[in-house]
């Protein structure tokens, strides 16, 4: 049985659990794939069993029937996108997985990993494991928020970044302005298509809605 190890909560898990729901799957009942819940506020990521598994202390982590251990958010989603469900949302044909490749690494690093590095230099839980520099945060977001209007041009007159169908580029901003409104950034102040697109996503691959199948799985 392969066994994913991920918060619900967290940014980098949430890319594995909305792609696997995009495709129509709900990761809650697979019958080749159980889901471990890790309590990241416990600390639960930095145990000696967890180290083990995953030396690094992060999430999500995959192991595969073999015991292979996947511990990085985009070989996971790689790896689940090419075996499960029809439709890649990582592309369908070499200029399309470029273009969903090009797209995603801009809202990875100059949006999501900017908002995660202004968290993890103002947040109070963060300060065991980061040096923080309180005035990183404050540049951390200046430069995010500096990157939205690519975005807002690139979502003109469509509902998705590339092609007409979701695509892992359309998670990763999604995500990336979802932690935003952690750090005071509303979407909303930043054009009317990235509101939209947010709005759309949001509607579909909430925290809130991503939870519910698993909360009726421990209500049964």
């Amino acid at each position: 049985m392969k066994k994913l190890y991920l918060s619900r909560t967290a940014p980098n898990p949430r890319k594995a659990l909305i792609l696997l729901a995009s495709k129509g799957i709900d990761i809650d009942d697979m019958d080749d794939l159980d889901v471990v819940d890790i309590d990241i506020p416990s600390n639960e990521h930095m145990t000696d069993a967890f180290t083990k598994l995953n030396p690094m202390q992060t999430v999500p982590v995959m192991q595969l029937d073999d015991g292979t251990v996947l511990n990085d958010s985009q070989a996971i989603c790689e790896y689940l996108d090419r075996v499960y469900g029809e439709r890649s949302v990582m592309g369908n044909d070499v200029v399309q997985r470029a273009q969903v490749c090009a797209m995603r690494r801009i809202a990875e690093f100059e949006v999501l990993y900017n908002f995660m590095l202004a968290f993890q230099h103002s947040h109070p839980s963060k300060a065991q494991r980061v040096d923080q520099v309180p005035e990183f945060a404050a540049k951390s977001i200046e430069r995010a928020i500096k990157a939205l209007p690519y975005f807002e041009a690139a979502l003109e007159g469509h509902q998705y970044l590339v092609g007409d169908h979701l695509s892992f580029a359309d998670i990763v901003l999604y995500l990336g302005l979802d932690f935003g409104k952690v750090l005071k950034v509303n979407p909303a102040d930043h054009g009317e298509n990235i509101a939209r697109f947010y709005k759309h996503m949001n509607e579909r691959f909430s925290i809130q809605t991503m939870a519910k199948a698993k909360s009726t799985a421990d209500d049964a």
